[in-house]
């Protein structure tokens, strides 16, 4: 793998408007050449760039034909007819609303008024409650029955500002909003953020596609770059999926990257392997540092376990301590860090293929502007969503003279990388008027080998740390203490940490891996 790590040129592509745009660019330079693969019964389909967009049309005329400019929800597991059914519902000029699949009837019912969705598209595996709804429904799973096989070439007329989909945010707090977001938005963060990265190779694909994150990025972005996507539509297949399919590049929440990082871990214990992982390491770093790269010989185990080609693990979301980033360096597998929000179609900054800075979330993406303003992170551009679904006043509240205050805490280094100290919102302040940003404090207790996760929250006027251990330190009170007791000795008063809570499980997360926070006292208060 080159470890250039200095700036160079954005990369070149072709400049979009719209998803239609997309398509077309996709069958001018790639048609025959496998877009997307999936298993089906225990049988693997290839799907060409041509294959989509014949499809996409013709689902798209199906729609043109019976709704405009109607809202139809969506809601299934990851698949290629939902992919389909997605292009086509905004391509026929409706508007496509998303829905998490594992949304109870309750909650559906509400969203679907919220957004004043009308027809709903779903797959009968996960959502068969929708069969006795009194919405208008369409089972995505035969989606050939509404082909129409005629008027394929037909010219689409885009109006790139358009509502196009909404997504439901998924915050740690709070009741989700609806992100609308139109199809110029989505080309802009598509070609913005294309400059900065692209894969080598084809494409794993696990993140949900009801998140923005998993859907622009994780599929769309690869299908632009006219690289294979394989489409993963259950986690217990992951490791299946990545042998099988050897991807060069997946898009990943730091959940995943902590799985793998406790379960290579857990197998060269068990074998007993784990002196030999440590030399090994130590060997590779001291070759590394005269330019003699041995990791794919070294660590050829562990990476076939990833299927042996994996040069890339984008990752966003969430936090993710950059000790996993110089680890993972280590085996020959480059984490790279970045940051979005829905609200902005949804990435503002990642690091490049060849340029990076751990413990930053990458450089700013072409074409759009971020400024620290009070020390938060402000964003301008065309990624920046049209607004909250019939919500002026949450609007105005977050988009201010052209920027988007997304309500993180920042600052951008003399080389222009962005890095996230916190989250506005989560800022303790103390009787005394002393503001404390809890991430710094988890950021720094996270770094030791008995903390799996680490939460502060202010109690009784006190910060107070809640930590569920590895593994091997489970209920070993006496070592946290001492853990806190180190902490606290260099810090000023108002900084220390007045006692630690001891956790038997994780914490509560929302789907995209983030720590429930508004949940973590009421669940230490139980555990007691």
């Amino acid at each position: 793998m080159k470890l250039l790590n200095k700036n160079y040129e954005y990369y070149s592509h072709t400049r979009i408007n719209n998803l239609y745009e997309l398509l077309n660019l996709a069958i001018q330079n790639y048609q025959d050449n496998i877009a997307f693969s999936f298993h089906q019964d225990n049988i693997k389909i290839n799907k060409t760039f041509k294959n989509v967009y014949d499809d996409v049309i013709d689902l798209s005329h199906y729609f043109k034909e019976k709704y405009q400019n109607e809202h139809i929800g969506l809601i299934g597991e990851n698949s290629y007819n939902w992919i389909i059914t997605f292009l086509a519902i905004i391509l026929s000029n409706n508007v496509c609303v998303i829905f998490d699949k594992d949304t109870n009837e309750k909650d559906l019912s509400n969203l679907m008024k919220k957004s004043d969705t009308k027809i709903i598209c779903y797959s009968e595996k996960y959502n068969s409650f929708i069969k006795n709804t009194k919405y208008k429904k369409m089972s995505i799973d035969n989606l050939e029955d509404y082909f129409s096989n005629k008027n394929k070439n037909d010219n689409f007329i885009i109006d790139n500002d358009k509502d196009a989909v909404i997504f439901f945010t998924s915050g740690t707090t709070g009741a989700s909003k609806p992100v609308v977001l139109s199809q110029k938005n989505i080309a802009a963060d598509i070609y913005g953020a294309s400059s900065l990265f692209k894969p080598d190779g084809n494409v794993v694909s696990f993140l949900p596609f009801h998140h923005a994150f998993g859907l622009i990025t994780g599929i769309l972005k690869p299908f632009y770059y006219g690289k294979a996507v394989y489409l993963n539509n259950s986690l217990k297949y992951v490791l299946r999926d990545l042998k099988e399919n050897k991807p060069d590049t997946i898009f990943v929440v730091p959940a995943f990257i902590e799985t793998f990082y406790k379960q290579i871990w857990k197998s060269v214990r068990l074998q007993n392997k784990d002196g030999l992982l440590k030399a090994a390491l130590k060997l590779s770093n001291s070759l590394m540092k005269i330019n003699i790269d041995l990791r794919k010989l070294l660590f050829k185990s562990i990476l076939q376990e990833f299927g042996g080609n994996l040069h890339y693990i984008i990752c966003g979301g969430a936090y993710l301590d950059k000790k996993y980033v110089e680890w993972f360096r280590k085996i020959g597998i480059e984490i790279l860090n970045g940051y979005g929000i829905t609200e902005c179609s949804p990435v503002v900054s990642v690091n490049r293929n060849l340029y990076y800075r751990d413990g930053s979330v990458g450089q700013v993406c072409k074409d759009i502007s971020v400024k620290i303003i009070d020390g938060e992170i402000c964003v301008s551009g065309d990624i920046i969503m049209k607004g909250y679904y019939k919500d002026k006043k949450a609007t105005n509240e977050v988009i201010k003279n052209g920027y988007f205050y997304t309500g993180d805490l920042g600052y951008i280094d003399e080389d222009g990388f962005l890095f996230i100290t916190g989250r506005k919102k989560n800022i303790i302040i103390l009787s005394n008027g002393e503001n404390i940003s809890p991430e710094q404090i988890e950021s720094e207790l996270s770094k030791d080998n008995g903390v799996c996760e680490v939460i502060v929250y202010e109690e009784d006027n006190k910060l107070v740390t809640s930590i569920y251990p590895n593994e091997e330190y489970l209920g070993d009170q006496e070592y946290f203490d001492n853990l806190i007791y180190n902490y606290n000795k260099d810090k000023p008063k108002n900084h220390q940490i007045a006692w630690v809570k001891l956790r038997t499980t994780e914490f509560i997360k929302n789907n995209n891996g983030k720590i429930l926070r508004n949940k973590v006292g009421e669940e230490d208060n139980n555990e007691k």
